[in-house]
């Protein structure tokens, strides 16, 4: 069982922060609003996009919310993950990667 009404009394020592460095490359906004985050999954999104013949902005929205969904994951992975789902050809993707 739960009790919602009790609180933890507080232990006095102060709370540990952990911050995630992420690898991650910077996020590029171009002048068109493209959002893009380097030119590896530039062209990988370019690849998917040309193959299930969604817009590159729109391959890059859906990936960008799986990978908020997932949680740790890189961006190239969750472009994968989006062609994977769209049936794409997995050999030609990862050649591009």
């Amino acid at each position: 069982m739960s009790r919602v009404g009790e609180v933890p009394e507080p232990s006095g020592e102060p709370p540990v922060i952990v911050a995630r460095t992420a690898n991650a490359p910077a996020i590029v906004k171009t002048e068109s609003g493209d959002v893009s985050e380097d030119p590896k999954g530039s062209k990988l999104a370019s690849r998917i996009a040309s193959m299930s013949g969604l817009e590159k902005r729109e391959v890059i929205r859906r990936a960008q919310r799986k990978r908020r969904a997932l949680g740790p994951v890189s961006l190239e992975v969750s472009m994968l993950l989006l062609a994977r789902e769209q049936n794409l050809e997995m050999d030609q993707l990862v050649e591009a990667n």
